[in-house]
């Protein structure tokens, strides 16, 4: 059958990111906007000495009483000549000041990435990031002109500090005035802000996946033909990704590949292979028919899922597309149920099963891609991940407690800690007291341990079960009875300076649970505790 005349209907259901993409958020609008800087041009000395003039622009905020997070932040009209000049922050009610978007292109500073803003613009938390499930929002790169649309917040070179780099939905929200400020870090160029609005909603359910990356991509191979089902093409390629699963996982929740690009889409199968050497269907839409099936193109990021937890995972949206319906001839990115078309399970070694059901096992898994097709059309891909029911962020947990300044402190992580300090991971303590000492502890286990007061009449609880383990001491930023102080501490420093600290070495999968604890004289016991956090260490 040739390809023109090749006519079978393939049904694939996208889906989409669990609570990210479900929860309908609710936007505080107006905003105001001005210049870019607010006068004159940039100045500043970067990261040490802020710009002298960033527009500022306040919004009067009554968080919706449905919300619990800030889930993004929507820039109207935004304009500047230089992209790489610009950083955009957000200061909560209480006074604490945080990073949307770093600069781009920081390595050129002084005046980094030379693209231009031009439209609206919203930004995502990195808990909110919905590329686990393969959409959209991504990350902000940048180009002669940044296309408008949504964006994940972006740290650059940021160092932390009194401005942190915590992710959106782990700022400490209330009601009364929140500021935006956009700096401008060079002179010569200039932009303009039109609005901005503030969205709110419910978390994200940030115990979706844990995605080990570093497959290696390449091209499919056309080698030779093969004879459907029971041969396989010749001249497949094979990568392979060395996994340590886990400890807290139960089941794969995906396989990913980026920037899979091929222009015929009824010529792929796509298999994994287990450290047992089980070969699994992961993706095939070959018709049995030399030329025929799908004639649509792969060109972008794509996550395969099983085809029933996958939508639980992925928060149970779905739409169906069919390959044959009118639309684009490049099939969206996004997150695709596993498709095993007409492939009879066990034909030459290769068997449908749903992800979820494929024993777990550390060691090196195989993902080969298969072109039954040689004659004409091809593609490649850059790299593939494979990804586990692990908790991808910090998990907060129990309650802070007031001060005597009112102030009601949240303690917030960037990212899970690295096993091989490979990545950052900073814990940060937000709306302390200002010009305050304390620390940041942690444990090991807390298991069947309930929170304790912290002391007679002292509003605290303590929510890490003993015995813990003190980090360095630090001294909040801000001033002295305001809830505007912030510290950070950084977990790979520690573990570095601290080799025989509690649980040192960790490994992948290890659980720990940290706590802020800081000076408030006069209060019971004249200190206060934050909320806690639950971390699962990544690979």
């Amino acid at each position: 059958m040739s390809r023109e005349l090749a006519v079978v209907a393939l049904v694939l259901v996208l889906t989409c990111i669990g609570s990210g993409a479900r929860v309908q958020a609710q936007c505080v609008v107006g905003g105001g906007g001005g210049p870019i800087p607010a006068v004159g041009t940039g100045d500043g000395v970067y990261p040490t000495t802020l710009p002298s003039s960033p527009l500022v622009s306040a919004l009067t905020v009554t968080v919706p009483s449905t919300a619990s997070v800030l889930k993004s932040v929507k820039l109207r009209g935004l304009t500047h000549e230089r992209a790489g000049n610009v950083q955009i922050t957000l200061r909560n009610p209480a006074g604490a000041e945080f990073n949307v978007l770093g600069r781009l292109g920081t390595a050129t500073l002084p005046n980094g990435c030379s693209g231009t803003f031009a439209g609206d613009y919203e930004f995502f938390g990195p808990i909110s990031d919905p590329t686990a499930c393969g959409g959209s929002p991504g990350a902000l790169t940048c180009s002669a002109t940044i296309a408008p649309g949504s964006y994940l917040q972006r740290f650059g070179t940021w160092p932390g500090g009194a401005i942190s780099n915590t992710p959106l939905e782990q700022i400490p929200i209330s009601s009364g005035v929140w500021t935006l400020q956009i700096y401008d870090w060079a002179c010569g160029n200039t932009g303009s802000l039109a609005g901005f609005d503030l969205c709110f909603g419910a978390p994200t359910d940030v115990g979706e996946w844990l995605c080990i990356a570093g497959g290696a991509g390449g091209s499919f191979l056309q080698n030779g033909f093969g004879v459907w089902p029971n041969t396989l093409p010749g001249g497949a390629y094979a990568t392979t990704l060395s996994v340590t699963v886990p400890a807290s996982a139960t089941q794969i929740t995906a396989v990913k590949l980026n920037n899979l690009q091929h222009t015929w889409l009824g010529d792929v199968q796509i298999v994994l292979s287990s450290p047992t050497g089980v070969h699994y269907n992961i993706f095939q839409e070959v018709d049995g028919n030399t030329g025929g099936g799908c004639p649509r193109q792969f060109g972008g990021d794509y996550a395969f899922v099983d085809p029933v937890v996958g939508l639980a995972q992925c928060g149970g949206a779905a739409s169906s597309f069919q390959c044959w319906a009118p639309g684009a001839l490049t099939i969206a990115a996004g997150a695709y149920r596993q498709f095993y078309g007409a492939w009879p399970s066990g034909a030459a070694g290769v068997v449908n099963v749903n992800l979820s059901a494929i024993p777990l096992a550390s060691g090196d898994w195989t993902l080969t891609v298969y072109d039954w097709y040689p004659l004409s059309d091809g593609g490649s891909f850059a790299s593939w991940e494979l990804c586990f029911d692990a908790p991808r962020y910090p998990i907060p947990y129990c309650t802070a407690g007031t001060t005597t300044n009112n102030c009601v402190p949240a303690l917030s992580a960037s990212a899970q800690p690295s096993a091989s300090l490979a990545s950052a991971c900073t814990i940060h303590a937000l709306d302390l007291e200002g010009q305050k000492s304390g620390l940041v502890f942690y444990g090991l286990d807390n298991a069947g341990f309930t929170p304790s007061p912290w002391g007679a009449g002292s509003s605290s609880f303590l929510c890490v079960k003993p015995p813990t383990q003190r980090m360095f001491t630090l001294v909040s930023s801000g001033s002295a009875n305001n809830c505007d102080g912030v510290f950070s501490q950084s977990w790979n420093a520690f573990q570095a300076a601290a080799p025989t600290a509690l649980g040192n070495p960790f490994s992948a999968g290890d659980k720990l649970y940290a706590q802020g604890w800081f000076r408030d004289p006069a209060a019971p016991k004249s200190t206060n505790l934050t909320n806690a956090l639950e971390l699962t260490v990544a690979p």
